[in-house]
């Protein structure tokens, strides 16, 4: 059972891992205080969550509640693992741990061994309207918030050429006829329409979501998230299947994007040197492309929301991505307040100001006069924007569902866009898999 009293990485060699954490921004525990542990990926913006540790641990409600906190990061590729074994019960797990997303909580949250945040947001303004609602979704199982957003947020957004579509006498495509009828000049003319990182699934499951969300609206995913697998037969989910479909049959996605990577970076490199025109991905491309590709970045990239469907009945003004990432508490007997104080320094604006020097956008209600400080401020106030305007933010697929269903998940996604099923077959298969949030049993 997660339990803010036990630190569950004191065990045999664990001491060491603890007292190299002191040094890494933490700041380390007065005498007398009761360490609590957070679990963290280290991805290369874990010094954002230590210097909240370090702040906190500074602080005068640290030192009312007696609560220190130490910042425990795991390396990226184990980090699943690692979070797994810590939700899965016991007397000796992390008192926080970190997520991007309520699919891989949703177990321990219904077993209740993490926190239910709905009512201690209502008594604690900070946490409850510290942050745009739609970014708190993403952490809500059963429509109860289970976590406290603590990085920043990652719409889907679709990047473009500006330079190529203008040459060819093109405009972004704003509804989805344009985009099919703009992939069909593209095509004639040589041009990839779309990059897409095939060997990564994740990358096609961004357009079934999307397209589910115009067609249908948000509510046909969530009803498949909240355990009712029948819905994958809806008939958003089947148009939507259809409409992928159709556009890798004519060539929208070029001949090879199975074997093209996301992960490896080569479905971007395609993107920036020409050989596609638009690219459907989640706001780290904006950071991948300023990196390898400064001069395009600068010069030739756009970017837009997902079109709307004409004749769809989701919002056009809906979301799909990774609304932030978050830390879950465990059961707060005995450590009520520290972990609360704790969770409360990521509404700051010190927190702010951290995400956005880091690159991030972050979610915090007050950050839209903060944004200025951004590297790149004019993408980060796109996106700000767009979430606080969301009517509604779904989570991407892979991270919605629970962690032993995203390889059914990933592998009927591949086997539809690369017409080894057909779109019957992928809502049938999903059905009958019984495919979502809740764990396999």
């Amino acid at each position: 059972m997660l339990s803010p009293t036990r630190r569950w990485f004191l065990g045999t060699g664990g001491a060491l891992l603890c007292a190299g954490l002191v040094g890494c921004g933490s700041g380390a525990p007065s005498p007398g205080t009761r360490t609590l542990t957070a679990l963290v990926p280290d991805d290369g913006a874990t010094t954002v969550l230590e210097a909240a540790a370090g702040r906190f641990n500074g602080s005068d409600e640290a030192t009312s509640s007696g609560a220190s906190v130490e910042v425990r990061p795991v390396p990226a590729d184990a980090y699943e693992t690692e979070l797994s074994a810590a939700l899965g019960g016991g007397d000796d797990g992390p008192d926080l741990v970190f997520h991007w997303g309520s699919g891989s909580i949703r177990t321990a949250a219904e077993e209740h061994r993490l926190t239910d945040l709905h009512d201690i947001m209502l008594d604690r303004p900070r946490l409850g309207r510290g942050f745009l609602p739609s970014a708190l979704t993403g952490s809500y199982v059963n429509e109860r918030p289970f976590g406290v957003p603590v990085r920043g947020t990652r719409p889907v957004l679709l990047f473009y050429d500006k330079a190529l579509l203008a040459g060819l006498g093109l405009r972004p495509p704003s509804d989805w006829s344009a985009l099919r009828r703009t992939a069909t000049r593209l095509a004639k003319a040589g041009i990839t329409p779309f990059a897409l990182g095939g060997s990564d699934a994740m990358t096609e499951l961004m357009w079934l979501a999307y397209l589910v969300d115009r067609v249908g609206g948000a509510g046909v995913f969530g009803r498949i998230q909240a355990g009712d697998h029948d819905h994958w037969d809806h008939p958003a989910v089947l148009r939507a299947a259809r409409e992928v479909r159709s556009l890798a049959d004519a060539g929208a996605f070029g001949d090879d994007f199975a074997d093209v990577s996301y992960a490896d970076g080569s479905a971007t490199a395609r993107f920036a040197r020409g050989r596609a025109a638009m690219h459907l991905m989640d706001a780290r491309e904006h950071a991948a492309l300023v990196e390898r590709f400064p001069g395009f970045a600068a010069r030739k990239l756009g970017w837009l929301p997902f079109p709307a469907v004409e004749d769809g009945k989701g919002d056009p003004g809906n979301l799909v991505g990774t609304p932030a990432g978050y830390l879950s508490a465990g059961d707060l007997v005995g450590g009520r307040g520290g972990v609360l104080d704790f969770l409360e320094e990521f509404s700051t604006p010190d927190h702010t100001d951290a995400l956005l020097a880091a690159g991030e956008v972050p979610v915090t209600a007050g950050a839209a006069r903060r944004l200025d400080a951004s590297p790149h401020p004019e993408f980060t106030r796109f996106q700000y924007e767009l979430v606080r305007d969301a009517p509604a933010f779904t989570l991407n697929w892979e991270q919605a569902v629970h962690p032993a269903w995203r390889p059914a998940l990933r592998s009927e996604a591949a086997d539809l866009f690369s017409g080894r099923s057909t779109p019957e077959t992928f809502a049938r298969n999903l059905r009958e898999h019984r495919v979502g949030a809740v764990r396999p049993g």
